[in-house]
């Protein structure tokens, strides 16, 4: 597997966490399954898929959905199953904590637990632009096209607030400020804070907190995974193993003892990727 994460450039960095690339042929690599459990990340996406389609399974439903060749995946809290094709090539841009909000003009509430095809919330450019993707000669060309694209549009962005910078601040400290000084810090009341956040991020700042700090202990499980969850659930923050457990339960939709080292051997790890 090939992987490559780009910062963006200046004029984007309050709106774009970053950009990365990944590519795999299963077909090329024996022992390596296609087969994905993707946990909710605290950062929202568009994605880019142009290879083999993306096949997602979410709870409840009872097979596989072909999704679009660019997606915008929404604040999600349940854990989804991919099928990643036999060759998989994805551009991801991974947005600041309020940056899809600023960059859709839409509430993120509106879009909790759901992903859309990405055209159908920024219009026909995308079709375009997913095929002049395909057509690039390397990776950094394909950054070229999404970096001006995004440059393009960054004009008519909702503007950046003193809640988007605590925002940046709560997931600066993996999820371990309060929610007092983080209303202070966005000079607002706690109330207030709080519907603010919901628009923006799509659920309350104590949920966002809690799958902040989920989230880092899963990617460190996936860059490390000869690490015991004990040792992990202790470098992020959790105050005992009950509540690690308890988060780990609501956001995976399985215990920690699930996931075992052996299987992370033979997965792509997107979460090390996208972090």
């Amino acid at each position: 597997m090939k992987s490559k994460v780009y910062k963006p450039h200046p004029a984007l960095q309050d709106l774009v966490h970053c950009i990365s690339i990944y590519g795999v042929d299963f077909t090329q690599t024996p022992g390596l399954t296609n087969i994905y459990r993707f946990v909710p990340a605290y950062q929202r996406y568009i994605i880019f898929y142009l290879e083999d389609p993306i096949k997602v399974l979410k709870p409840g439903n009872d097979g596989y959905i072909t999704k679009a060749a660019c997606v915008t995946i929404g604040p999600q809290d349940q854990a989804v199953t991919l099928d990643m094709g036999r060759r998989h090539l994805a551009l991801c841009i991974a947005f600041q904590p309020s940056g899809l909000h600023r960059l859709l003009r839409i509430p993120m509430s509106e879009i909790y637990e759901q992903d859309f095809d990405t055209s159908l919330l920024l219009g026909s450019e995308i079709a375009e632009i997913t095929e002049r993707l395909r057509e690039a000669d390397n990776w950094d060309h394909m950054i070229s096209i999404v970096e001006f694209y995004l440059l393009k549009r960054v004009s008519g962005v909702k503007p950046l607030l003193p809640v988007d910078q605590a925002m940046a601040a709560l997931v600066g400290s993996s999820g371990n400020v309060s929610m007092e000084e983080l209303a202070s810090l966005a000079c607002l009341s706690l109330r207030q804070f709080e519907r603010k956040c919901t628009e923006r991020l799509g659920m309350p700042p104590k949920q966002y907190a809690r799958l902040i700090r989920f989230c880092k202990a899963y990617q460190l499980k996936e860059l490390f995974p000869q690490k015991t969850w004990t040792e992990i659930a202790y470098h992020t923050g959790y105050y005992d193993q009950m509540h690690f457990i308890r988060d780990f339960k609501k956001f995976a939709g399985v215990t920690p003892s699930f996931i075992h080292e052996e299987e992370l051997q033979h997965t792509i790890r997107l979460h090390k990727i996208m972090r």
